[in-house]
């Protein structure tokens, strides 16, 4: 068969055939001839000559990508029942043929299929985009001619410390890190790169360790000790730093997805910091990772937990919660319980174990049935996706634990007093028992008629309940009252009959009804009201009854005792609306008593019940004129201990539901929640080791089964997390996917290495695995590259140098921070405000909408401490990849925009840490040009200043010196509320000229990066 060319025919062939279908074919010819050569090599060469493909490492990621969403562990998607998965199913006998035969490829049907040309046979279909390139189908041809030996995938295997490689570089290893990094640089035939320079070393060793740059004065002295100890005792001083727990404490926020909203659409906010504390806390008193993990997975289970434990538990209670109106509670508890179990496995175990939640994963070995009897050990605590974020733990200061203390005795006193009939009271109460069965005419009472202001208007009910719009002590019926730019009135409605039910208009609003009410005595008078919807009544300025209700108006909802002092008495009332028609009614009572009690007061004391009695007198004791001042006080005091009570922080977590309330568990069919099929019981997956043998069925055993010396999984994750953070990039880059469709590690022993360290040699302390991956000589390396290793190894993954990774979100906020003198070292505490670009808040959600910018000390906070709402998070950052929080975030990918910049040059909170710096650089720096130019750089990059930026900033510092002293006004706008910062001898023109080269500085890529 011979090609014409350029004719897109081949002669001989039955039809004309495309291009497509001419390239289609070449294609599959190469491919044959990789396969023949491949397969004639087996014969001819001797097998150590060969490079042998390796399962897990070449034929794996193969099928995975191609094969195992139809020929996977999924039964509900898998095609023609074949599985190639496992080497049982793959090598079954499917009638005379079998999909993969060991030792003979070229019978094999894969091979067939994925070489064949009739569109109905290919492999992968040609629909699905997927295609077997020639390279792979030559390993696949190679591992199926030796055997196609199947293997446990890597991260499934259990965990072993493997040995020391020895290496040519004798003096070049500082620690165990050293021989394996070593080992693969002799064997690709690259040398590691020569030790980076002091000034360098202190300034990455800070960054990593504690988020904050060091003061040129700091990195000077470590550049110039001599102490061979040095390093090693500027690591030890720096994870003993509190700043330490705030640097990690980010990287662990992301994976509890923490935030200070609720989440979806209205994302009302959620008070629950003291879990965020409680991170940086563990961090910096160096909780043992297991016990990290037990407190946050199981925390209120162990006997006895202590606050801390508790408050662990948070960990979990930072799932989205939804309370629009319409939600079906169970839909979202489902939802929450379900991104407890995907965080759980993803988070320590680093599988995406919510791929089997709606069925059987396609990938690795986790059934659907496995996910919802993981579920069940999460699916019995006591939140509801309620809106008071319920179960809620209380956490008084000192300070309010002693007030609430010195209440309690005298409410308990008032409470005696009040609640009981003593000798002092009984003429009294027979007094009033008389006046019920033998009431005095009240016609007496002189009664203004009613006059109206109003509607007052509010954002919602709540508000216009709760807004004082007129002044209860003073009132002036002839003074206009303001609200905003209208001017109201009182009217005076004298068609307005008591006993009828007077009607007025205006949603959200609020209506004052006043009237004077003169008295020829002192006495008790009662009243009947009704309202729609709540009603408030004060006398003489006192209020004495408040029903925030929602309802229509009728006679008689409320009976309202008024004490009348003798002479004129002022009467108020406001009534509140929600939406539609509003209304009131007023009918003074003749009798001191409901009705209802009046007919129980006019039986003989014989026919009474006791608990008619307590009724009798309880309505007595609640409105005798006698105990009035003794209520009064008590109402005081209550109010005063509600008050502390409620500035009381309050975290939610996690409590389990007394046993006999658990809650059954189904597999839910395709993740429907109203689809619940076979009911399951909690269990661990079958592919790992069972729960320990001791462990309980709950939370506390999954805590414990995470962290057992038989789990594959949790020690090779937390070391990769760490590892990762200081370097850039996981010895398993996919962090996330640590199953069949991640990547293999780059160093597979280090990896095992590091992760027994870590579980068994140090005991999961996280700092000395820290201090291990910082003092070793693969850490300590210049970040200089070659031409020669950026071809060669360009994404750094064989550690011939040192990665220059940009400052993550928080850093580059903190370091600016701190190098322009505004950082505050205040730690912990409620979530606070920084400046930010306006209205951001003013149309997305319910409830609070408006950015109230901290002052003070709170202003300049580290970035970890930033307010953080879910749906608009805090912008600056989001700008450099921190996330949302919405979800689970296992690795930040960094990104490269203009955005970034738009940021660090216009960004408000930028703009004053450069104004600030410029300010620092004027006081602190020096009198002369050079000398405050060496100044900020030194200040900035913690290195001695080099003369080439030096020349180039003083070429900038002139030219911003001439435009700003012909541009005096826009010089002084430039410096903003730092003018006054600057000294007295220094020009606003030079002033502003500075703020550019600090703007600049703080901009530079130095300054962004580390390495």
């Amino acid at each position: 068969m011979i090609a014409a060319s350029g004719t897109g025919v081949i002669v001989g062939a039955k039809t004309p055939i495309s291009h497509k279908q001419m390239k289609n074919q070449l294609n599959h010819w190469k491919s044959w001839v990789l396969v023949m050569l491949t397969m004639s090599s087996i014969g001819q060469a001797d097998s150590s000559e060969l490079s042998s493909p390796s399962f897990n490492r070449d034929i794996r990621p193969i099928l995975a990508s191609n094969c195992y969403s139809c020929h996977g562990p999924d039964s509900s998607s898998r095609k023609a029942d074949l599985r190639l998965d496992t080497f049982a199913e793959a090598t079954r006998d499917l009638g005379g043929y079998a999909a993969v035969i060991p030792g003979n490829p070229q019978s094999s049907e894969i091979i067939k299929r994925i070489q064949s040309q009739d569109h109905e046979e290919i492999m992968p279909p040609l629909e699905t985009g997927m295609k077997v390139t020639p390279a792979q189908l030559a390993q696949l041809s190679l591992w199926i001619q030796n055997g196609a030996e199947y293997q446990t995938h890597w991260s499934f295997t259990p965990l072993q410390k493997p040995g020391l490689p020895t290496i040519n570089m004798e003096l070049w290893p500082k620690n165990g890190i050293d021989y394996f990094i070593g080992s693969e640089l002799e064997r690709i035939g690259l040398v590691p790169n020569p030790e980076a320079d002091r000034y360098a070393l202190a300034r990455r060793l800070f960054l990593d360790i504690t988020g904050l740059p060091p003061t040129f004065e700091e990195a000077e002295a470590f550049a110039n000790e001599n102490d061979p100890l040095a390093y090693e005792k500027l690591v030890d001083r720096l994870v003993d730093d509190p700043a330490y727990g705030e640097n990690w404490a980010a990287m662990w926020l992301d994976l509890a997805r923490y935030a200070d909203s609720a989440g979806y659409g209205s994302d009302p906010l959620r008070t629950i910091w003291k879990y965020r504390d409680w991170v940086i806390n563990a961090f910096n008193r160096n909780l043992p990772y297991d016990q990290f993990t037990l407190d946050q997975i199981a925390g209120d289970l162990v006997p006895n937990p202590t606050t801390d434990q508790l408050i662990a538990t948070a960990f979990h209670r930072n799932t989205k919660t939804n309370t629009e109106g319409g939600t079906d509670d169970e839909e979202f508890r489902v939802e929450a319980v379900r991104d407890r179990v995907d965080t759980t496995v993803q988070v320590w175990m680093g599988l995406t174990m919510g791929c089997a939640k709606c069925h059987t994963h396609k990938y690795d070995p986790i059934s659907i049935q496995e996910y919802y009897q993981f579920y069940d050990f999460f699916n019995h605590t006591q939140d509801e996706d309620k809106p008071d974020e319920s179960p809620l733990l209380a956490t008084p200061t000192d300070e309010q634990k002693a007030q609430i203390q010195d209440l309690d005795p005298l409410i308990e006193s008032l409470r005696r007093k009040t609640s009981s009939i003593g000798d002092e009271l009984k003429p009294d109460f027979a007094a009033w028992i008389d006046s019920v069965r033998a009431p005095e005419k009240n016609t007496s009472l002189d009664l203004s008629p009613w006059s109206a202001a109003g509607p007052f208007f509010a954002e919602n009910f709540d508000k216009a309940h709760d807004q004082e719009f007129v002044k209860a002590g003073s009132i002036d019926l002839a003074s206009p009252i303001q609200q905003a730019d209208r001017s109201l009135t009182w009217k005076r409605m004298d068609d307005w009959i008591d006993g009828q039910i007077h009607t007025f208009e205006g949603d959200n609003s609020a209506t004052y009804l006043y009237r004077s009410i003169n008295s020829p005595t002192e006495i008790y008078q009662f009243v009947s009201l009704g309202s729609d919807d709540s009603i408030q009544v004060w006398i003489n300025g006192r209020r004495i009854h408040n029903n925030k209700t929602s309802r229509g108006v009728a006679p008689d909802q409320d009976f309202v005792g008024l004490p009348l002092k003798k002479g004129i008495n002022h009467l108020l009332l406001k009534i509140s609306n929600g939406n539609g028609g509003y209304g009131f009614y007023f009918q003074l009572k003749e009798k001191n008593a409901p009705n209802d009690l009046v007919e129980l007061i006019e039986k003989s004391p014989e026919e009474l019940s006791a608990e008619d009695q307590k009724k009798i007198e309880r309505f007595y004791l609640e409105n005798t004129p006698v105990l009035q001042a003794e209520r009064d006080e008590l109402a005081r005091l209550n109010g005063r201990k509600r008050a502390i009570q409620n500035s009381i922080v309050k975290t939610p977590v996690m409590r389990e539901l007394d046993p006999e309330k658990f809650r059954s568990s189904h597999v839910l069919i395709k993740g429907n929640f109203l689809s619940p099929g076979e009911e399951v019981q909690a269990d661990v997956p079958s592919a790992f080791h069972p729960l320990p043998a001791d462990a309980p069925r709950n939370r506390l055993g999954v805590a414990y089964w995470l962290t057992d010396s038989r789990n594959p999984l949790t020690a090779r994750v937390a070391v990769n997390r760490f590892w990762a953070r200081i370097f850039g990039r996981g010895l398993v880059e996919t962090e996330e996917d640590f199953g069949s469709q991640g990547k293999m590690p780059s160093h597979p022993a280090l990896l095992d290495w590091l992760a027994y360290q870590f579980q068994n040699d140090l005991k999961w302390d996280m700092k000395r695995l820290v201090k291990l991956i910082v003092t070793s000589s693969t850490y300590r390396q210049s970040s200089v590259s070659s031409g020669e290793k950026l071809l060669q190894d360009p994404k750094n993954e064989w550690y011939s140098r040192m990665s220059r990774i940009r400052l993550g979100a928080e850093a580059v906020r903190d370091q600016a921070l701190m190098v322009s003198g505004l950082l505050t070292p205040k730690q912990m505490g409620p979530s606070v405000f920084p400046p930010q670009p306006d209205g951001l808040w003013q149309a997305a959600f319910n409830g609070q909408r408006n950015w109230a910018t901290s002052q003070g000390d709170d202003r300049y906070r580290r970035g970890i401490y930033t307010f953080l709402r879910r749906t608009a998070p805090y912008p600056s950052m989001a700008t450099f990849d921190a996330p949302s929080r919405e979800i689970c975030t296992i690795r930040r990918i960094p990104t490269n925009t203009p955005l970034q910049a738009f940021v660090t040059m216009n960004d408000p909170a930028f703009v004053e840490m450069s104004q600030a710096f410029a300010a620092r650089i004027l006081k602190e720096g020096g009198a002369g040009i050079e000398d405050r130019l060496r100044f900020a750089l030194q200040s900035a990059l913690a290195r001695p200043a080099d003369k080439r930026q030096m020349d180039i900033l003083r070429e900038l510092l002139d030219s911003e010196l001439k435009h700003y002293s012909d541009e005096p006004e826009e010089a002084g706008n430039i410096l903003g509320g730092f003018k006054e910062w600057i000294p007295a001898d220094v020009s606003t023109a030079e002033a502003a000229a500075w703020m550019i080269i600090a703007n600049v500085i703080l901009n530079l890529d130095g300054f962004l990066m580390k390495g």
